[in-house]
């Protein structure tokens, strides 16, 4: 696929994407039932859950638990719990991973 190519489908998927979405916002509020709402209010997270979890326990297609990503993760959600604030969450659960990475090796 060339690079023509490539631009006009990244151009045509964000057509689409801004027309489902800006439809769906067009939708007046009384159109969702209250446990429809509650049921796309989870979206985000199983997307977010989808995107970490291969990453915290998939090595190589195999199944393997990795103390330091597990834990890095524990305590960002403590810290976010705690904090409600997602970049010091993030940045102190980072920040850890790549230390004890550094001090290890």
């Amino acid at each position: 696929m060339g690079v023509t190519e490539t631009l006009l489908l990244f151009f045509l998927m964000s057509v689409v994407t801004y027309i489902t979405r800006r439809t769906l916002l067009r939708v007046p509020s009384d159109f969702f039932s209250s446990r429809m709402k509650n049921g796309l209010s989870f979206i985000p997270i199983g997307i977010l859950a989808g995107l970490i979890f291969p990453s915290l326990f998939l090595q190589n297609k195999e199944f393997v638990i990795n103390p330091i990503y597990l834990v890095a993760s524990i305590l960002c959600l403590l810290l976010m719990k705690l904090s409600k604030n997602v970049f010091l969450s993030f940045g102190v659960s980072v920040a850890g991973v790549v230390l004890i990475n550094l001090l290890v090796n």
